[in-house]
């Protein structure tokens, strides 16, 4: 047997015994689970006149034929009693514009439904005004799965309304952007990392739209997605302008990219092709780009920079496009970030690279990350 079967059978073994590997396995398996972004509901009820919800992302259909679904809530929960108590309950699936009901209901606010605007359905449950859809249902049966009940539901109602889907992943709420939403994202993160909108800078939705010629909608879910990254922030009287990253974000920015990257070194250091590695080398020259970079130019297209020709050694296009959204700040983002450029770690690098030697390169990483912590913190004190 070899150690990663031996390593497998032996994680296997302690969390059916229950033993000291046992929360590791969960913990392994939350972060996995965490992956899979889903969207985001409400579970509601009314029992003795008094009304019950919480926040659920375990939630889908099962059946057409008779239309059924399923919803997921942990065992001993309010929401969870009252619905066995009652046999009904309530689907009302968040908009995107609807994260903070989530949160408050999967809170312990006292009165979860006095912070939010609802009616009562046919059969009674309370559904949350404004949602993308609201389902009814009555309990067919419910099932005890480990720490939760996977309460089975034979529809009474189905109604859809227009909007986008609140999502939810790797435990954040956000948006999904698809087809003309995503062009229009990308569009406006150019203009302000490759073009260089100054923070404060306004950005209007309406000439925005014009300009992009794109419905104010996409505009709308670019700016809010741009704004959890921190590239747009709101302004006094509740519109968008270019945000400014501050020292805390870019430390973390930087921290997060440095771990990306010692971990694709653990990963491939000594594994990939000669090719590969002067594919790498190749890029030694060039100073660091910010993901997307600027149309002309040798740097333009889809060349990548060294940071991101390295992380693609990988092969994970994920991995990849999560490193993408940290690269302003590897790539210049603040007053005099250029000093921080060093040829000589890309090419500590290489050399690693060439050497098959793990330490060699991640020393290389650590001092590029050194220098870019220490550019933005001289920066932030002039």
């Amino acid at each position: 047997m070899n150690a990663m079967t031996e390593s497998l059978s032996d994680s296997l073994s302690d969390s059916l015994s229950g033993g000291p590997r046992a929360r590791l396995v969960a913990n392994d398996f939350r972060r996995v689970m965490g992956q899979f972004a889903s969207g985001v509901t409400i579970v509601s009820t009314r029992d003795g006149g008094r009304d019950f919800g919480a926040t659920a992302s375990a939630f889908t259909s099962l059946s057409l034929d008779p239309p059924m679904v399923l919803a997921c809530l942990f065992r001993g929960a309010a929401t969870e009693e009252a619905i066995r108590r009652t046999g009904r309950f309530g689907i009302s699936i968040l908009r995107d514009d609807q994260g903070a009901v989530a949160e408050c209901f999967a809170s312990r606010h006292p009165n979860r439904f006095a912070t939010v605007d609802f009616r009562y359905g046919e059969i009674g449950v309370p559904l949350i005004e404004n949602a993308l859809a609201h389902v009814e249902c009555r309990v067919s049966e419910a099932v005890k799965g480990g720490t939760h009940t996977v309460f089975l539901g034979s529809v009474h109602s189905a109604v859809r309304y227009d909007g986008r889907p609140l999502a939810y992943f790797a435990g954040n709420f956000g948006h999904f952007l698809v087809g003309d939403d995503a062009a229009v994202y990308g569009a406006i993160r150019a203009m302000i990392l490759v073009d260089g909108l100054p923070p404060g800078s306004p950005l209007s939705v309406r000439d925005l739209a014009e300009t992009l010629s794109a419905e104010p909608s996409a505009v709308l879910a670019a700016l809010k997605r741009l704004g959890a990254e921190k590239r747009v922030a709101r302004d006094p009287e509740g519109g968008y302008v270019v945000g400014g990253l501050d020292l805390r974000t870019a430390l973390d920015m930087i921290s997060a990219s440095r771990t990306i990257e010692v971990g694709v070194a653990e990963l491939t250091v000594g594994w990939v092709d000669d090719s590969d590695v002067e594919g790498l080398a190749r890029l030694v020259g060039r100073p660091c780009q910010a993901y997307p970079r600027p149309a002309g130019g040798p740097d333009a297209g889809d060349g990548p920079d060294f940071h991101e020709r390295l992380v693609a050694l990988a092969g994970n296009a994920r991995l990849l496009n999560h490193y993408r959204e940290l690269s302003t700040v590897a790539a210049g983002a603040g007053p005099g970030i250029e000093e921080a450029h060093d040829d000589g770690d890309h090419a500590a690098i290489v050399a690693g690279y060439r050497e098959g030697n793990l330490a060699t390169v991640i020393s290389a990483i650590d001092r590029h990350a050194r220098r870019l912590r220490e550019a933005w913190q001289q920066s932030s004190a002039r």
